[in-house]
Formats: structure tokens, C-alpha cells, sequence
């Protein structure tokens, strides 16, 4: 079993066994996902990269700031959701460092179909955050680029476009005409959440994911209100992950 110092801090088998079963609850087998979940953990040479790559930043950019990298519990759960549920198009808001995109694109290149699209706005936490009084990372140091953890054999399945998601979100989503998995992670105030999930949840499929980040009091409690205003069942892992399905 590899010794990877990251691996060793993120899996948390206590951790790993509650947020299983709360996913149970919209519907999901705990015995797949947890086959998925070891799957990922035995996957030395994702982990090894990305383990690889975080101490270079830090090296090159020793600021206790670095991070927002999405990839402790819940967050590490978008992997086998999206090993189970096998989507052909994610799209997601808010990328930095790529910790949640690597994921779900290391998720889809094993599932050996479906694609990414990912919008990202880089330094504006930075702009608005401290306004509300709220902290905030760094995502990006100098030097490196938005979605700089994701492993360069994941890129084919992604389309990262950059700029403001209410902007970009709406034409993307008619392009592609329908969604099976939506993920919010950027900017997190209750107007700009409600928009992304309002723009998103009608091009979403039967079945389909809808998720949003940071979902406790400290941040924003909208996804919560959007769901149960639309009638959507979900679920918050960890006082942190939203997940809910449409039409279950």
C-alpha cells in the first residue's frame, strides 16, 4: 500500500463509512460506492501526482493561503458518485487549483466516457470575499494556472473556460442542450448560488446531480433553499457537500 503522505491524510475510514451512508439516502448503493471509494485509494499514480504537484506549489509559493484544493471528505465523494451514476456531461463553476475537477475527470476517464466543462472566475475571492468578511484561499499562485492539479492524461474530457459563470454559464448550458451533474463551487453568496442552480436545474436530466460546495451557515445556506423550494430531495455531507437529485 503506497505511503503517499496525502493519501494517508485524506482517507479517513470513520469518515468514509458515515458519508456512505448518508449518501444512501438519495438512492445510492453504500457497497458500490464503497468499491469505487477503495478504488481511488488504490490508485497510487493519480494520488502520487497529485500529492506531487501540491508540494511544488508550496515550495514555490510558501503562503499558508495555498490551498482550496477539494479534496478531503466530503469533497472526495465526487469521485465514485460520478463512477456510479457514469454522467456524459458535468458541468461545474469555480475551479482553482482543479482538486474537484481532477476527480471527476479521473471519474470519467475510468468510467471511459463523458466530459467536463468547467467556468472559472481566478482572484475574484480575493476581491469580494474580504467585502463580506468572509476568508478566503489562494488558489492559483503566481506563476501557475487555473486547474493546475489536474493530471495532463485527465485533460482530453475537459473544457475549462474562464470568466464570469453568469456570463458563460447560460450559452454553455444551451450548447450542450442537457446536464447530468452540476457542481457549484464558486462564488458563494446567495444570489450568485441561486442563479447557477435556476440556470442549470432545467437543463438538468431525470436523475440527474445537482451539488454545491460549502453548504453550512458560515457560507450560504441557498442550495438548501433552492432544493426545497423546487422539491428536489438532498442531502449535506459534512456540513459542507450539497447533493441532491432531480425528479427521485
Amino acid at each position: 500500500m503506497t505511503q503517499n503522505p496525502l493519501l494517508k491524510a485524506v482517507f479517513k475510514p470513520h469518515k468514509a463509512f458515515k458519508v456512505i451512508l448518508d449518501i444512501k439516502k438519495i438512492g445510492f448503493s453504500p457497497f458500490r460506492l464503497s468499491a469505487y471509494l477503495f478504488e481511488l485509494y488504490n490508485d497510487s499514480h493519480f494520488w502520487d501526482y497529485v500529492n506531487r504537484t501540491i508540494q511544488e506549489a508550496k515550495s514555490t509559493f510558501p503562503d499558508s493561503r495555498l490551498g482550496g484544493w477539494m479534496l478531503g471528505y466530503p469533497a472526495i465523494m465526487l469521485y465514485p458518485i460520478v463512477r456510479l451514476t457514469k454522467p456524459q456531461i458535468v458541468v461545474e463553476t469555480g475551479v482553482g487549483p482543479g482538486g474537484s475537477s481532477a476527480l471527476i475527470l479521473h471519474a470519467l476517464n475510468r468510467n471511459g466516457k463523458g466530459y467536463l466543462h468547467s467556468i472559472d472566475l481566478p482572484g475574484n475571492d480575493a476581491l469580494v470575499y474580504p467585502q463580506i468578511g468572509r476568508c478566503y484561499n489562494i488558489h492559483v499562485p503566481p506563476g501557475y494556472e487555473v486547474g493546475w492539479l489536474v493530471p495532463p492524461w485527465l485533460r482530453g474530457r475537459w473544457n475549462l473556460q474562464l470568466g464570469d459563470s453568469k456570463q458563460v454559464l447560460p450559452p454553455l448550458l444551451k450548447e450542450v442542450g442537457s446536464i447530468d451533474m452540476f457542481l457549484h463551487d464558486s462564488l458563494h453568496t446567495d444570489e450568485h448560488i441561486t442563479f447557477e442552480l435556476t440556470a442549470s436545474f432545467p437543463y438538468l436530466n431525470e436523475g440527474g446531480l445537482l451539488l454545491a460546495d460549502d453548504v453550512n451557515e458560515y457560507w450560504s445556506m441557498a442550495f438548501v433553499t433552492f432544493c426545497r423550494s423546487n422539491g428536489v430531495q438532498f442531502i449535506v455531507l459534512g456540513n459542507r457537500l450539497g447533493i441532491a437529485r432531480k425528479g427521485i
